[in-house]
């Protein structure tokens, strides 16, 4: 894959992103909420080097305040990294012919990838790695309960392994890590649930989507079942395609090899499909 580094102009700023040229049919992939253009352990990285190998072309794009874009990180939230990616869709059209887009994005990246499709009538195809649901719906305390409950079930079995209690012996072993996974608020503070939600009600707007959507998800990601849940039946009740898989046995980022691999395989057979 021959990438350029590309500056795109945008709201005072330049978003920073690396563009391989291919067709006029375009892969945009984006990273989570805190995340680079790399992603973790370079998944995104490798699905541009996939896709861009079936001749799509590909940019890989960091958020205004993430990476090597400008902008504060602190000032970062859902509707700008929304309008972040619409600028570089209008950008890849007007400078480089684009005319059909598919949106690649983990955890938020996904959300950010659902707020653009709703937006724009480029965007044929979403894939969206272990997609949460928007601010709003997750704050019902039955599923945040299930959550927490699915990561104390999940510590315990941990707490279970000799491998664990070796670390413990040793003083290896992160305890106050722990606990503060089983009573955290992963979200953030206040500021920043406010930053990830969005002045839209995107999923309203969603339900004019007519492209094709695809939910991927590691199967001992705690969160995983419930937004499953979720998604799939808004997309039953709205008439949206939409095709679910798991990833046996992968957490929420896909670590290892072998994991990376299955996600980057899936994700380019999906969308040459159609």
């Amino acid at each position: 894959m021959m990438e350029t580094p590309v500056l795109i102009p945008h709201a005072g700023e330049q978003l920073v992103a690396d563009l391989a040229l291919g067709s006029a049919e375009a892969v945009i992939v984006l990273p989570g909420w805190g995340g680079t253009r790399y992603g973790p352990q370079r998944i995104l990285l490798r699905t541009a080097a996939a896709c861009a190998a079936r001749g799509y072309t590909t940019l890989r794009l960091d958020f205004r305040g993430r990476g090597d874009s400008g902008g504060s990180a602190t000032a970062s939230s859902l509707d700008g990294m929304i309008a972040d990616v619409t600028a570089a869709v209008e950008w890849l059209c007007a400078e480089h012919q684009v005319t059909r887009v598919h949106l690649v994005g983990l955890c938020s990246g996904g959300n950010v990838a659902l707020g653009a499709a709703s937006l724009l009538p480029q965007v044929q195809q979403v894939v969206c790695w272990s997609l949460l649901p928007f601010m709003e719906h997750k704050g019902l305390a039955a599923q945040q309960g299930t959550h927490r409950g699915q990561r104390l079930q999940q510590l315990l079995r941990k707490a279970l392994r000799p491998e664990t209690w070796r670390k413990l012996l040793r003083g290896e072993a992160n305890v106050r890590g722990a606990m503060h996974t089983v009573v955290q608020d992963k979200e953030g503070d206040a500021n920043e649930r406010q930053r990830k939600t969005s002045r839209r009600d995107i999923l309203a707007q969603l339900q004019h989507f007519s492209g094709r959507l695809h939910l991927l998800y590691g199967g001992q990601d705690p969160e995983a079942a419930g937004s499953e849940a979720f998604f799939s039946a808004w997309c039953q009740q709205h008439h949206i395609p939409v095709d679910t898989r798991v990833i046996a046995g992968a957490p929420h980022n896909f670590y290892t090899a072998q994991w990376t691999e299955a996600v980057v395989t899936q994700t380019v057979q999906w969308l040459t499909e159609a």
